[in-house]
């Protein structure tokens, strides 16, 4: 058992040692056209339960790429998709989704006041700023946050409070996500939404 998480992490050290080498946008843009019927042309999803991915941080990106593609992230779509993905590709698709607009219509088609006060109440809290920066836009391997699909998060928030889902940063993720409750993660997911 041993053998295989040092593989994976020497794999994502060797990774990460390489993540400042620049991707090309252009190549970027020509391999997400197969992500485009979930993810949105624009990278701004309209399927219920997936991300948005325009304006998300390249390092984010290439991440997620890499869980997929090493199946520590589960998920049976992006599984097939990422199997197929050399690392010049994750860099590419990174590069291109960081590259683009985020959304100008915040995720949440409808606010609640109260819901909305009390999931930045507990943004603040859980000090989620502290790597998602205080308009949650991201930073790094941070994600970017604000406007994502309210659906999206709430699920996102139960994995990593679940540890199902891996997290970057030292677990960062599945610790803060841990002591909340379901009706915290609607808050913070609906807060976040609405940005």
């Amino acid at each position: 058992m041993r053998l295989p998480v040092f593989a994976l992490s020497a794999f994502l050290f060797m990774l990460a040692a390489t993540a400042h080498a620049a991707g090309d946008i252009a190549a970027g843009r020509d391999r997400a056209q197969a992500c485009a019927a979930c993810h949105g042309a624009n990278g701004v999803s309209a399927m219920p339960g997936v991300p948005s991915l325009a304006g998300q941080t390249d390092q984010f990106i290439q991440w997620q790429l890499v869980f997929f593609r090493t199946e520590r992230r589960q998920n049976p779509a992006m599984r097939a998709f990422a199997a197929q993905l050399s690392d010049a590709d994750i860099r590419n698709l990174g590069a291109y989704y960081a590259s683009l607009p985020w959304s100008t219509q915040p995720a949440a088609k409808t606010q609640d006041v109260e819901l909305r006060t009390k999931g930045a109440a507990l943004a603040a809290q859980y000090h989620c700023a502290n790597c998602h920066m205080d308009n949650f836009r991201g930073k790094a391997a941070a994600a970017s946050l604000a406007d994502q699909r309210e659906d999206y998060l709430v699920h996102a928030l139960a994995d990593y409070r679940s540890s199902s889902r891996p997290s970057t940063g030292v677990a960062a993720m599945t610790e803060a996500a841990s002591g909340l409750s379901d009706d915290d993660i609607t808050a913070l997911a609906h807060f976040l939404a609405s940005l």
